[in-house]
């Protein structure tokens, strides 16, 4: 499988300004399921450009940032320094061998990122093993409903190689029980979804990206239904979704 580095580290500050990973009401998402308090020491795995970390950072003492990329927590640090964010550190790491103790963390968030991850079972076990017992971890990542996923499982693969599968609702629950988590809440959201903007960001080919909308534009029964692509002035929009969950530790 291609290393997620080597699709993340050229268009890394494509994610300092994309509009679902920057958005203010997206952040609000993570704070409102983390539940963060003031003395919380926080981890954010696959923190990316430090969007999570930064909505977190002003409600707790304290908010690591863990990513694989460095080209990503370089965006990260630059973004802090220039914020004045002084309660955030970057972190190198792998989200399923995380350099950290056990019971270590209060909160721990992860958003838009574990489709990337190869063994599943593994990350949520990390998950589990570094937070605290009684505490909360905060999940949220793309989660198609069968079968728009098989046709959407076409287009994330060929526009981004380190994509791996993303999770229906009712899989990421089973997922993070077998861990160990007790799941107290796990909704799917539905977006619209603006196909350039999602395109540009990883920076896919004119060529290719016009190929890719035509499986999403020619998707039939429940799956086309489910998508319901349309073009607005000649834009492609069509539906997405993530899932929305909140584990206890317990």
């Amino acid at each position: 499988m291609p290393d997620v580095r080597d699709s993340f580290r050229n268009v890394a500050a494509n994610y300092t300004r994309s509009t679902f990973h920057a958005s203010s009401v997206r952040l609000q998402e993570v704070v409102d399921l983390a539940r963060p308090s003031p003395g919380d020491l926080v981890l954010d795995v696959a923190t990316g450009t430090g969007n999570t970390a930064f909505a977190l950072a002003p409600h707790v003492h304290r908010v690591i940032g863990l990513d694989v990329t460095r080209e990503m927590l370089d965006q990260a640090r630059r973004i802090a320094s220039e914020r004045g964010i002084a309660n955030a550190d970057w972190v190198i790491g792998d989200a399923t061998r995380l350099p950290f103790q056990d019971e270590t963390f209060d909160v721990y968030t992860v958003r838009a990122a574990p489709h990337h991850f190869a063994d599943v079972d593994a990350f949520a076990a990390e998950a589990f093993r570094v937070l605290k017992h009684d505490h909360d971890a905060a999940f949220i990542d793309c989660a198609p409903p069968l079968p728009a996923r098989d046709v959407l499982h076409e287009v994330e693969m060929r526009r981004d190689p380190s994509h791996v599968l993303s999770l229906t609702v009712d899989e990421w629950v089973a997922t993070l029980e077998r861990a160990g988590f007790q799941v107290e809440m796990a909704e799917p959201r539905e977006l619209d979804w603006d196909y350039e903007e999602w395109m540009g960001n990883m920076g896919v080919a004119p060529g290719l990206a016009a190929e890719l909308a035509t499986i999403i534009e020619s998707a039939s029964g429940e799956a086309g239904a489910q998508l319901h692509p349309e073009r607005r002035d000649g834009r492609l929009f069509h539906a997405y979704w993530h899932a929305l969950i909140r584990a206890h530790k317990p």
